[in-house]
């Protein structure tokens, strides 16, 4: 009965619902030992899916010109079953100066990774990797309804013609990648392997690495089960509007909050002990 309802959301999901991928995926991993709590996502998911039927893809226009790719992939808690994700969307390419760009879903998955990780640089540079592969395989297929076909030897020359957008919020991982420094330095070597194929990649489409705080990350919805990575998918969904924001102002906008959080530390030490006048940091 639980293969049987988790079809269903499945098929939606994969057709036209990028917000259920997770708790659908989530859900069919419990075999071949599933539980009651396992039943109770699944209707979860059917709830869901009946309380948003009205969530629907709005195909907008983009100028083939400035028509791009922009990939947010993500990985979630570590360990032997990491649910991992990416959604692959159509931009404008203006996106990469912080303007307001119209973000049409194309590819989406949520699923497991196939090989266990001990840290998040291991679990994001797995997503990562196989993200990079889907999105140099759409975008050839781009090229080929714009520019007509090709032989495949010429590929790598075309797919530096639309540089993608590749988005992680996995800080180490950013760092790893706009650093010049050798992946040897990183302590997993099956890490440093996935390091050096999505580099490749990088070079291959000539695209840009974006770096996001978690709370914008839209692949953050296609690894956990949460209301509000969700929501900011769906919202995405509805608005048919994405914009990235240059990471020096979103670090400044962490580092405010930082500040804040360490003033309310301080004033809670301060009333809990001697009474004195708050300290500032």
């Amino acid at each position: 009965m639980l293969r049987g309802i988790n079809s269903s959301p499945n098929w939606i999901a994969n057709q036209s619902r990028p917000d259920l991928a997770v708790h659908t995926s989530l859900s069919q991993q419990c075999f071949p030992n599933p539980t009651i709590s396992s039943l109770r996502d699944a209707n979860s998911a059917v709830r869901r899916a009946k309380q948003h039927k009205d969530l629907a893809i709005s195909f907008q226009q983009i100028q083939p010109s400035r028509l791009t790719l922009c990939c947010h992939s993500d990985a979630a808690n570590i360990g032997a079953h990491t649910p991992a994700g990416y959604v692959i969307s159509f931009v404008d390419k203006n996106i990469q100066k912080g303007a307001v760009s119209p973000w049409v879903p194309a590819l989406w998955r949520s699923y497991k990774l196939p090989r266990a990780v001990s840290s998040t640089l291991g679990g994001g540079a797995q997503a990562m990797s196989t993200a990079s592969g889907t999105a140099e395989w759409l975008t050839l297929l781009v090229l080929e309804v714009l520019e007509g076909t090709f032989a495949l030897r010429e590929s790598r020359n075309l797919l530096q013609k639309r540089p993608p957008i590749y988005a992680t919020d996995c800080t180490s991982l950013y760092d790893h990648l706009v650093s010049p420094s050798a992946p040897t330095s990183i302590d997993d070597r099956r890490t440093s392997i996935d390091v050096v194929i999505i580099r490749e990649s990088l070079q291959t489409t000539c695209c840009s690495v974006r770096w996001l705080p978690t709370n914008r990350m839209l692949a953050d919805g296609r690894t956990k089960d949460k209301m509000d990575p969700v929501d900011l998918l769906r919202s995405c969904i509805r608005t048919g509007q994405y914009q990235i924001s240059p990471e020096e102002l979103v670090l400044q906008h962490t580092q405010e909050r930082e500040r804040r959080k360490q003033r309310q530390a301080g004033v809670q030490v301060d009333q809990k002990g001697s009474g004195l006048k708050c300290s500032v940091y």
